[in-house]
């Protein structure tokens, strides 16, 4: 059906494929979230928005920043024909998301003390923002590895 040079079939299909690549980017973020939850002591909706902790709110900030920006990637480089591409994006995503908590787990042990335990500190450490330098520098780096 065409309304005003508008393919209007053409238009709900391109509308349902946004709202499928928007549901994946969505969970995406939420499973990138849930993993710096699993990876910190305590509950970071409590920390962040209760008791308003600055570590723990720069650390999850970088990370969805560098999550983010590995489905951004996944979702401009994705393999041609909209059900590939979303399952290439998703893959892409997933092992970004898995790299990001290994490189916490690895600058964990490459710090003093515990990481888990400065991030959930609420007096304000430099060692967040180290953390959260390094979610978004390997964020970009796996971005660009996927481009």
């Amino acid at each position: 059906m065409d309304f005003g040079g508008v393919d209007l079939g053409d238009l709900l299909v391109e509308l349902g494929e946004i709202a499928a690549w928007g549901a994946v980017a969505i969970a995406l973020l939420a499973i990138g979230y849930r993993i710096i939850d699993l990876l910190t002591p305590g509950n970071l909706g409590q920390l962040i928005y209760a008791e308003h902790n600055v570590n723990a709110a720069v650390v999850v900030a970088s990370g969805v920043v560098a999550v983010g920006m590995v489905v951004t990637v996944s979702i401009l480089t994705s393999l041609d024909g909209f059900l590939e591409g979303l399952l290439s994006a998703t893959a892409f995503g997933l092992a970004g998301i898995a790299l990001l908590a290994v490189a916490f787990l690895v600058l964990d042990r490459l710090t003093p003390g515990d990481l888990g335990a400065i991030v959930t500190d609420p007096a304000p450490n430099p060692a967040a923002w180290v953390l959260a330098a390094n979610h978004v520098a390997l964020g970009a780096i796996l971005a660009a590895a996927i481009a």
